[in-house]
């Protein structure tokens, strides 16, 4: 008798406002399923992405840029972005690279 193994899970992608989370996680689903723009803030509300394999699945959680809320606009996204931390399996934490390279030592 051979015992297949499915695994699954839920991963939420957190970042800075623009850092790529919408594109990374088209990439990872292999479509676009997020709108990617040089506008930050894009992203207002939660979108799910869904990667499948054989005998794997992945839910990503694209959420809004994670920043100091000066509206109730960005209130209302960053509860957002905070809410979509519970209830996933891990948190993916996306960072620009060039503004990570400038703080370098």
């Amino acid at each position: 008798m051979s015992e297949n193994k499915f695994r699954s899970g839920f991963v939420a992608i957190l970042g800075r406002p623009n850092v790529g989370k919408s594109s990374l996680m088209n990439r990872f689903v292999g479509e676009k399923v997020a709108i990617i723009s040089n506008h930050p803030q894009t992203t207002r509300n939660k979108l799910l992405g869904v990667a499948t394999g054989e005998d794997w699945q992945i839910v990503f959680v694209d959420t809004p840029g994670l920043h100091k809320p000066r509206t109730k606009l960005g209130e209302f996204m960053m509860k957002t972005a905070n809410d979509a931390k519970e209830g996933v399996d891990a948190v993916l934490c996306v960072v620009d690279g060039q503004s990570a390279r400038a703080t370098w030592p």
